[in-house]
């Protein structure tokens, strides 16, 4: 079965980044290169994945443009309503972090880079947003569901896009104090971390909003629109926020901010609710009926 194939790529990736980033990371250290663990781990974990499901494509038949929702002649229009629709979910919970003082205006730099960053961040949201849902909801669903059906590949791409996106590798020595684990385990096993199984949980309900985007739309667009929208928020509202790391509860545990807090279930609630909303109004034609494999 080509899903187990691709299951164990994926598993067997995660395993080789875990073994290896630590190394990496000491290395570029000792050439005078400093980067965040977390960052070198994810990086590291990236270019494989990528470079594994380039090489495996036809043998694991992960589908064309149009199979996986990107070719489109409405794109444009989708990626808009898509924007829209995450910029507002994202924002009601920016307004409740805001209002539990979980977040607090304030400019980091002036209005000139400001601006430029603000810019960058918007594009590399876009680009970000692109690929993730390219994987995620494209190739990774479409596999899943030919051999699962469409549950079974809407749970199993979900999960591995939470876990995935959950991995905070590296962590404060305070915050595995005060946990009573060895902060060793962040290094080599970064699911060990305090603080993780929030975060899974509340991207796993993102995954299933972007995941219904997907399949009630029959293209990729909505979907890449509500991400890069968030993943945007997240960029350019750090250059305009002071945003704290308490309360937990409603800031969650980690980066990104919202997502396993109660801010985040907020924004997720209300990005679901515009959806179904915009769903409504637009009528649009089910995965099914452009591509086979995603049918139940």
């Amino acid at each position: 079965m080509r899903t187990l194939r691709l299951v164990a790529l994926v598993v067997g990736l995660l395993a080789v980044t875990a073994v290896t980033s630590p190394w990496i990371a000491m290395g570029l250290g000792a050439l005078g290169v400093e980067f965040k663990f977390s960052r070198v781990y994810n990086r590291v974990f990236e270019v494989l994945l990528v470079l594994g499901i380039v090489l495996g494509w036809r043998r694991l038949d992960l589908g064309n443009a149009t199979e996986i929702g990107l070719r489109h002649p409405r794109w444009a229009r989708d990626l808009a309503r898509g924007l829209l629709i995450g910029v507002v979910g994202v924002g009601a919970g920016v307004l409740a972090c805001w209002l539990g003082g979980a977040m607090v205006p304030q400019l980091r730099y002036d209005v000139g880079k400001t601006l430029a960053k603000a810019a960058a961040g918007v594009l590399g949201s876009i680009i970000v947003a692109v690929g993730e849902e390219a994987l995620f909801r494209g190739v990774l669903l479409r596999r899943f569901s030919a051999d699962l059906g469409r549950v079974g590949g809407v749970l199993l791409s979900t999960a591995i896009y939470a876990v995935v996106h959950a991995l905070r590798p590296g962590g404060s020595k305070e915050a595995y104090a005060m946990a009573g684990i060895d902060r060793t385990i962040g290094l080599f096993a970064p699911l060990g971390q305090p603080g993780v199984l929030p975060s899974v949980l509340g991207l796993f309900g993102l995954g299933l909003v972007l995941t219904a985007a997907r399949l009630r739309t029959g293209t990729l667009w909505v979907a890449i629109g509500i991400h890069a929208a968030y993943v945007a928020v997240f960029r350019v509202g750090r250059l305009l926020l002071d945003i704290r790391t308490t309360p937990a509860w409603l800031i969650g545990p980690g980066w990104p901010p919202l997502i396993g807090g109660a801010g985040g279930l907020v924004a997720v609630i209300v990005t679901a609710a515009v959806l179904a909303l915009a769903l409504q109004r637009r009528g649009g034609l089910p995965a099914a009926a452009r591509d086979p494999t995603l049918a139940a």
